[in-house]
Protein backbone atom coordinates (compact mmCIF):
# COMPACT_ATOMS: atom_id res chain seq x y z
CA UNK A 1 0.00 0.00 0.00
CA UNK A 2 1.12 3.59 -0.30
CA UNK A 3 0.39 5.63 2.95
CA UNK A 4 0.91 9.21 2.92
CA UNK A 5 1.63 11.39 6.38
CA UNK A 6 0.97 14.87 6.49
CA UNK A 7 3.06 16.10 9.26
CA UNK A 8 4.60 18.96 11.06
CA UNK A 9 8.30 20.35 10.77
CA UNK A 10 10.19 20.02 13.71
CA UNK A 11 13.81 21.15 12.36
CA UNK A 12 16.46 21.40 14.91
CA UNK A 13 13.62 20.91 17.76
CA UNK A 14 12.92 17.03 16.38
CA UNK A 15 16.61 16.61 16.21
CA UNK A 16 17.26 17.46 19.79
CA UNK A 17 13.96 15.60 20.88
CA UNK A 18 12.66 12.35 19.42
CA UNK A 19 9.92 11.97 21.20
CA UNK A 20 8.54 14.63 18.52
CA UNK A 21 6.75 12.05 16.76
CA UNK A 22 4.63 13.96 14.59
CA UNK A 23 7.12 15.77 12.84
CA UNK A 24 8.65 15.16 9.64
CA UNK A 25 11.68 14.24 10.51
CA UNK A 26 10.80 11.25 13.12
CA UNK A 27 8.22 10.36 10.64
CA UNK A 28 5.72 9.07 13.60
CA UNK A 29 8.63 6.05 13.94
CA UNK A 30 6.96 4.11 11.24
CA UNK A 31 9.05 4.36 7.72
CA UNK A 32 11.38 1.71 9.17
CA UNK A 33 8.50 -0.80 9.87
CA UNK A 34 6.05 0.20 6.95
CA UNK A 35 8.86 -0.19 4.78
CA UNK A 36 10.37 -3.64 5.92
CA UNK A 37 6.66 -4.39 5.22
CA UNK A 38 6.94 -3.63 2.11
CA UNK A 39 4.58 -0.52 1.51
CA UNK A 40 5.18 2.89 0.18
CA UNK A 41 5.90 5.56 3.13
CA UNK A 42 5.53 9.76 1.59
CA UNK A 43 6.09 12.38 4.70
CA UNK A 44 5.31 15.71 3.76
CA UNK A 45 4.27 19.12 5.29
CA UNK A 46 3.34 20.50 2.41
CA UNK A 47 -0.69 20.32 2.07
CA UNK A 48 -2.37 23.70 0.63
CA UNK A 49 -3.04 23.98 -2.90
CA UNK A 50 -3.69 22.01 -5.74
CA UNK A 51 0.48 22.09 -6.44
CA UNK A 52 0.88 21.04 -2.91
CA UNK A 53 2.48 17.36 -2.38
CA UNK A 54 -1.03 16.12 -0.85
CA UNK A 55 -2.54 17.27 -4.10
CA UNK A 56 -0.26 14.84 -6.25
CA UNK A 57 0.45 12.19 -4.21
CA UNK A 58 -3.01 11.59 -2.76
CA UNK A 59 -5.15 10.74 -5.92
CA UNK A 60 -3.01 6.70 -5.51
CA UNK A 61 -2.76 6.77 -1.06
CA UNK A 62 -4.48 4.21 0.13
CA UNK A 63 -4.00 5.58 3.72
CA UNK A 64 -3.68 8.81 5.00
CA UNK A 65 -2.33 9.88 8.16
CA UNK A 66 -2.60 13.37 9.43
CA UNK A 67 -2.25 15.12 12.86
CA UNK A 68 -5.06 17.38 15.15
CA UNK A 69 -2.68 20.78 14.60
CA UNK A 70 -1.31 20.26 10.98
CA UNK A 71 -4.24 19.00 9.48
CA UNK A 72 -4.39 18.40 6.18
CA UNK A 73 -7.90 18.99 5.10
CA UNK A 74 -9.74 16.04 3.12
CA UNK A 75 -12.80 18.07 1.63
CA UNK A 76 -14.99 16.22 -0.72
CA UNK A 77 -13.09 16.99 -3.61
CA UNK A 78 -10.02 15.56 -2.48
CA UNK A 79 -11.76 12.34 -1.80
CA UNK A 80 -13.62 12.40 -5.17
CA UNK A 81 -10.15 12.54 -6.55
CA UNK A 82 -8.88 9.60 -4.33
CA UNK A 83 -10.39 6.59 -5.68
CA UNK A 84 -7.89 4.03 -3.55
CA UNK A 85 -8.53 5.76 -0.03
CA UNK A 86 -9.50 3.29 2.24
CA UNK A 87 -8.13 5.08 5.52
CA UNK A 88 -7.81 8.26 7.29
CA UNK A 89 -6.43 8.27 10.64
CA UNK A 90 -6.12 10.88 12.84
CA UNK A 91 -2.72 10.77 14.90
CA UNK A 92 -4.32 12.12 18.19
CA UNK A 93 -7.64 13.29 18.63
CA UNK A 94 -10.10 15.22 16.06
CA UNK A 95 -11.41 14.50 12.80
CA UNK A 96 -12.92 17.61 12.03
CA UNK A 97 -10.58 18.29 9.04
CA UNK A 98 -12.34 15.49 6.97
CA UNK A 99 -15.67 16.05 5.57
CA UNK A 100 -17.37 13.22 7.25
CA UNK A 101 -20.05 12.61 5.23
CA UNK A 102 -18.16 12.45 2.19
CA UNK A 103 -16.00 9.92 3.64
CA UNK A 104 -19.10 7.86 4.74
CA UNK A 105 -20.48 8.00 0.80
CA UNK A 106 -16.89 6.80 0.02
CA UNK A 107 -16.59 3.84 2.79
CA UNK A 108 -13.40 5.34 3.82
CA UNK A 109 -12.94 4.86 7.38
CA UNK A 110 -12.05 7.63 9.87
CA UNK A 111 -9.53 6.47 12.66
CA UNK A 112 -8.16 8.39 15.92
CA UNK A 113 -6.45 7.78 18.74
CA UNK A 114 -8.72 7.83 21.51
CA UNK A 115 -7.39 9.17 24.48
CA UNK A 116 -4.05 10.31 23.22
CA UNK A 117 -4.37 13.98 23.99
CA UNK A 118 -6.89 14.04 26.33
CA UNK A 119 -4.79 15.77 29.55
CA UNK A 120 -3.32 18.15 26.74
CA UNK A 121 -6.56 19.61 25.29
CA UNK A 122 -8.22 19.64 28.89
CA UNK A 123 -5.29 22.13 30.71
CA UNK A 124 -5.55 23.97 27.32
CA UNK A 125 -9.46 24.51 28.41
CA UNK A 126 -8.47 25.60 31.82
CA UNK A 127 -5.51 27.62 31.16
CA UNK A 128 -7.75 29.67 28.18
CA UNK A 129 -10.89 30.15 30.83
CA UNK A 130 -8.43 31.39 33.16
CA UNK A 131 -7.29 33.94 30.39
CA UNK A 132 -9.87 35.63 29.59
CA UNK A 133 -11.78 35.48 32.83
CA UNK A 134 -8.78 37.26 34.36
CA UNK A 135 -8.36 39.58 31.09
CA UNK A 136 -4.72 38.34 31.15
CA UNK A 137 -3.75 39.02 27.06
CA UNK A 138 -4.89 42.80 27.12
CA UNK A 139 -2.76 43.31 30.71
CA UNK A 140 0.25 41.62 28.90
CA UNK A 141 0.00 43.41 25.49
CA UNK A 142 -0.09 46.80 27.70
CA UNK A 143 3.21 45.68 29.64
CA UNK A 144 4.95 44.51 25.69
CA UNK A 145 3.86 48.34 24.82
CA UNK A 146 5.76 49.67 28.31
CA UNK A 147 2.49 50.63 29.74
CA UNK A 148 0.35 49.69 32.45
CA UNK A 149 -3.36 50.72 33.36
CA UNK A 150 -4.40 48.76 35.86
CA UNK A 151 -7.97 50.09 36.46
CA UNK A 152 -8.08 49.78 32.26
CA UNK A 153 -7.51 45.65 32.88
CA UNK A 154 -9.26 45.60 36.28
CA UNK A 155 -12.93 46.62 34.97
CA UNK A 156 -13.04 43.49 32.96
CA UNK A 157 -11.56 40.90 34.94
CA UNK A 158 -13.16 38.91 37.44
CA UNK A 159 -12.48 35.87 39.93
CA UNK A 160 -13.49 32.78 38.65
CA UNK A 161 -14.25 31.23 41.97
CA UNK A 162 -18.06 31.28 42.54
CA UNK A 163 -18.99 31.35 38.53
CA UNK A 164 -20.84 28.86 37.08
CA UNK A 165 -19.58 26.91 34.68
CA UNK A 166 -20.43 24.59 31.92
CA UNK A 167 -19.42 22.01 29.40
CA UNK A 168 -21.09 20.73 26.46
CA UNK A 169 -19.79 17.36 26.01
CA UNK A 170 -18.59 15.68 29.38
CA UNK A 171 -16.29 12.90 27.33
CA UNK A 172 -12.79 11.80 28.04
CA UNK A 173 -11.74 15.90 27.69
CA UNK A 174 -15.11 17.27 28.89
CA UNK A 175 -14.91 15.40 32.53
CA UNK A 176 -10.92 15.84 32.33
CA UNK A 177 -11.55 19.77 32.27
CA UNK A 178 -14.50 19.49 34.85
CA UNK A 179 -11.81 17.63 37.56
CA UNK A 180 -9.01 20.44 36.97
CA UNK A 181 -11.94 23.11 37.59
CA UNK A 182 -13.12 22.06 41.12
CA UNK A 183 -10.68 23.24 43.38
CA UNK A 184 -11.63 26.45 41.81
CA UNK A 185 -14.61 26.28 43.89
CA UNK A 186 -17.06 26.91 40.73
CA UNK A 187 -20.67 25.63 40.21
CA UNK A 188 -20.10 23.07 37.19
CA UNK A 189 -22.63 21.91 34.92
CA UNK A 190 -22.79 19.45 31.96
CA UNK A 191 -24.63 18.96 28.60
CA UNK A 192 -24.41 15.76 27.06
CA UNK A 193 -26.25 13.02 25.07
CA UNK A 194 -26.03 10.68 27.97
CA UNK A 195 -25.39 10.88 31.39
CA UNK A 196 -22.28 10.37 33.35
CA UNK A 197 -22.00 7.13 35.62
CA UNK A 198 -23.44 8.29 39.24
CA UNK A 199 -19.64 7.95 40.91
CA UNK A 200 -18.15 9.94 38.45
CA UNK A 201 -20.66 12.87 38.30
CA UNK A 202 -20.52 13.23 42.57
CA UNK A 203 -16.82 12.74 42.75
CA UNK A 204 -16.68 16.61 40.79
CA UNK A 205 -20.09 17.72 42.16
CA UNK A 206 -21.32 18.12 38.47
CA UNK A 207 -25.22 18.52 37.66
CA UNK A 208 -26.62 17.32 34.16
CA UNK A 209 -28.99 19.97 32.80
CA UNK A 210 -31.47 18.52 29.95
CA UNK A 211 -31.46 21.28 27.59
CA UNK A 212 -28.62 23.54 26.15
CA UNK A 213 -31.08 26.64 26.75
CA UNK A 214 -30.76 25.83 30.55
CA UNK A 215 -27.16 25.54 29.71
CA UNK A 216 -26.79 29.29 28.35
CA UNK A 217 -29.40 31.18 30.64
CA UNK A 218 -27.50 28.88 33.84
CA UNK A 219 -23.44 29.87 33.25
CA UNK A 220 -21.00 32.28 33.09
CA UNK A 221 -18.61 30.27 31.56
CA UNK A 222 -18.90 27.45 28.81
CA UNK A 223 -16.64 25.25 26.93
CA UNK A 224 -17.44 23.28 24.02
CA UNK A 225 -15.71 19.87 24.21
CA UNK A 226 -17.47 18.04 21.64
CA UNK A 227 -16.54 16.35 18.31
CA UNK A 228 -17.32 18.59 14.83
CA UNK A 229 -19.55 17.03 12.63
CA UNK A 230 -23.42 17.59 11.12
CA UNK A 231 -24.53 17.25 14.16
CA UNK A 232 -22.81 19.79 15.97
CA UNK A 233 -22.17 22.01 13.65
CA UNK A 234 -23.75 25.59 14.26
CA UNK A 235 -24.57 24.38 17.46
CA UNK A 236 -23.32 27.73 19.32
CA UNK A 237 -24.04 30.39 16.68
CA UNK A 238 -25.19 34.21 16.54
CA UNK A 239 -28.70 33.30 18.04
CA UNK A 240 -27.32 31.02 20.65
CA UNK A 241 -24.27 33.76 21.88
CA UNK A 242 -27.26 36.18 22.02
CA UNK A 243 -28.89 34.02 25.13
Amino acid sequence: MKILAVLYSGREHAKQQPKLLGTIENQLGLREWLESQGHTFVVTDDKEGTDSVVDKELPDTDILITTPFHPAYVSAERIAKSPKLKLCVTAGVGSDHIDLEAANKAKITVAEVTGSNVVSVAEHVVMNILILVRNFVPAHEQIIAGRWDVAEVAKNAYDLEGKTVGTIGCGRIGYRVLQRLVPFDVKLLYFDYQPLREDLAKAVNVERVATLDELLARCDVITINTPLHEGTRGLINKETILR
